[in-house]
Formats: C-alpha cells, sequence, structure tokens
C-alpha cells in the first residue's frame, strides 16, 4: 500500500509541474509574446511575399510605445478569423500627405490625424 502512495504522490507531483508549464506557457504566449505567419505582398519589401514568420510582442501597445513605421497587426473587420499585417504612418498630430489617384500627381489631400479621446 505504502508504495502505491509513493507512486502516486509521485504522480501527482509531476501533474502539478506540467500542468504550472502549461500555465505559464500560455500566459506567455497569450500575453508576452507569440510567433505568427505572415505572408501576401503589402509589406514588401520587409516581409516576403511567400511568408514569414514574426514574433509578436504583447506589451508595446499596453503601454503606449507604437510609433510610425511599426508593423501591427491587426483583426480584419470583414472577417475576425482572418489577421492583418499594417504599418503605422502617422500618428496622432502628424499630418499626412497622400494622393487620390497615383497617375495624377496634382490630386493630393492633406489632413492631421485626429487626437483620440
Amino acid at each position: 500500500m505504502r508504495q502505491w502512495r509513493s507512486i502516486a504522490k509521485e504522480a501527482m507531483d509531476r501533474a502539478s509541474i506540467i500542468v504550472k508549464f502549461l500555465c505559464l506557457l500560455h500566459v506567455t504566449d497569450a500575453y508576452v509574446v507569440s510567433s505568427n505567419h505572415v505572408l501576401g505582398p503589402s509589406m514588401l519589401p520587409t516581409l516576403n511575399l511567400t511568408g514569414d514568420v514574426v514574433l509578436v510582442e504583447h506589451l508595446s501597445h499596453r503601454i503606449g510605445k507604437l510609433g510610425s513605421g511599426d508593423l501591427v497587426l491587426v483583426r480584419s473587420p470583414l472577417d475576425p478569423n482572418k489577421t492583418l499585417t499594417k504599418r503605422i504612418v502617422a500618428m496622432e498630430g502628424d499630418r499626412v500627405t497622400f494622393s487620390l489617384d497615383p497617375t495624377r500627381s496634382f490630386s493630393s489631400r492633406s489632413l492631421v490625424v485626429p487626437f483620440s479621446f
């Protein structure tokens, strides 16, 4: 009977270690850093057309450390199962000039990115 108790205690100790590791892995993946497969032409030449695996850290947006030129991953408004990769072009208060028709250089507009409240 003692032998079974020691075997059960050892099994419970090992199961406890595995559960703690899996909890730590989940928290790390959800809140600290995770990996994501990114593919498509929109991020050329930074990311390959055939696809790249990128490490995504989840802390910068929580502490407000995003800036122009950073890549962000967002959920698609049309298909919430898709993740889109976008580059931040401007921040609040920056002036952005863009062309409505790339074939005509004189048809450009300028606007200031509004502040969010």
